[in-house]
């Protein structure tokens, strides 16, 4: 018995230790993120909320940032806040682009990136794209690995995320075993709510897992506190690589119609989250 206590003990004490951070994500924060306005809010008036309700370090949705004008403040507010932009989260599609389009959109992401110091950045692995679409997949493939040598120094972090070529687990693993490139990792979410998909989609991806979305549905798809969820992230989180950090991407306050969202409820909600994730039980 004590033998076994013990054993406990040292799993939360290692998922304590390699969960470095739980960043937000500004999208959460984001009423309008899907319909074609994108951008309700300023992030002048969300970083120091952000900084306010505890976190250190962002994931930030890229319409948050704008236009080029208004970069220097959101950078200096940034600094004046305390708040780190780990991971920008571009809406660049590497399969829409023509040939010739494609080097600019890779100036302009890698302009950016620059500018923020992002150290990262998360990209869609194939929007709409089917895994069973080989000529598509090849050609992103391509792309991708083309995009990895412009970046040098940045982490590309391809989400998991359904409706493309994610939607296969194996094959979006070997996109990136066939790039071979030590910065191109997964950025993992579910692809399928249903705990025992979701483990197994965890298991054939944890070796190329850079980082985690959390998010939590129940089995009538509507978003529910992380804690009561049809995904497993106790036995996801305590099983990461070590130094993977997550961020929060989606809370149930923050589901809503922009005029009834509530940035201060929504924030009260991110809190306990995160707070839920650092206890690792």
């Amino acid at each position: 018995m004590l033998g076994r206590s013990v054993g406990i003990d040292i799993r939360q004490e290692r998922f304590l230790h390699d969960l470095v951070e739980v960043f937000l994500h500004t999208i959460a924060l984001e009423p309008a993120r899907w319909t074609p306005k994108k951008v309700s809010q300023n992030l002048s008036v969300l970083l120091p909320r952000i900084a306010g309700a505890g976190f250190r370090t962002v994931e930030v949705f890229e319409p948050h940032l704008g236009g080029e004008a208004g970069w220097p403040e959101i950078r200096n507010l940034l600094r004046e806040c305390g708040l780190k932009p780990a991971i920008l989260s571009s809406y660049v599609n590497l399969l829409t682009l023509s040939e010739e389009e494609l080097p600019r959109a890779a100036d302009t992401l890698e302009k950016t990136l620059r500018f923020f110091a992002f150290s990262k950045v998360r990209i869609f692995p194939g929007p709409r794209i089917s895994p069973s679409d080989d000529a598509a997949v090849t050609t992103f493939t391509r792309r991708l690995s083309w995009l990895a040598g412009r970046l040098e120094g940045m982490e590309i972090l391809l989400e998991t995320h359904d409706l493309s070529i994610a939607d296969d687990p194996d094959r979006i693993v070997r996109v990136v075993r066939d790039i071979g490139a030590p910065q191109v990792g997964l950025l993992f979410q579910p692809t399928v709510f249903d705990g025992k998909s979701e483990l197994l989609q965890f298991a054939r991806q944890k070796e190329f897992v850079r980082h985690v979305h959390l998010q939590n549905r129940d089995s009538a798809m509507r978003f529910v506190p992380l804690a009561e969820g049809v995904t497993p992230w106790k036995a996801i989180l305590r099983d990461l690589p070590a130094g993977v950090n997550a961020s929060l991407e989606f809370v149930p306050a923050g589901i809503c119609p922009e005029e009834q969202f509530d940035l201060e409820a929504v924030l009260a909600q991110v809190k306990s989250e995160a707070a839920f994730v650092r206890q690792g039980v």
